[in-house]
């Protein structure tokens, strides 16, 4: 046998199979820790979106009710207005708390964020949105609604 005549053998190195096994395990290892973040941001955008959906239903009530609020939130507004599906996308019961706002006196507007979810839709009467925060507002016609997120702070919208 000449010197360089050797014979070619088909396959990998055991570099190859490690090198390649390794990079497979980072690419899984990324989708792993990204793929709970995913999901909160998904849901939290479903929150968004029933917030958005039940300050329609408000709407749709006063259109109904020559403007005035629904008094009986939890009642007769809650089975009248508000589908069956009105619930947290992790299939918890959206609770309503309801806080009347007074322009006079500012205490009454203030909102503590609680530590965990609790999947309470805190819906401030005489009241709109400033960022995250409740502002009173004069217009008793005025509600903001503000909701914990999954992901991070809390989420603000009004009519």
């Amino acid at each position: 046998m000449k010197k360089g005549d050797y014979q070619k053998k088909n396959g990998f190195t055991i570099i190859e199979v490690a090198l390649v096994l390794a990079i497979a395990g980072l690419i899984f290892l990324m989708v792993f820790v990204a793929l709970p973040q995913l999901q909160r941001q998904q849901r939290d955008s479903r929150r968004r979106d029933d917030i958005l959906s039940f300050l329609e239903t408000v709407k749709k009530y006063q259109t109904n009710n020559r403007g005035a609020l629904p008094t009986d939130w939890n009642g007769e507004f809650r089975t009248k207005y508000l589908d069956d599906a009105f619930v947290d996308p992790d299939g918890s019961e959206y609770r309503l708390q309801i806080t009347e706002c007074d322009t006079e006196r500012d205490e009454r507007c203030t909102y503590t964020e609680p530590d965990t979810m609790d999947h309470i839709l805190h819906i401030f009467t005489k009241a709109t949105c400033n960022g995250a925060e409740i502002v009173g507002s004069s217009n008793p016609r005025n509600i903001a609604v503000l909701y914990k997120l999954e992901g991070a702070g809390t989420y603000c919208a009004n009519t």
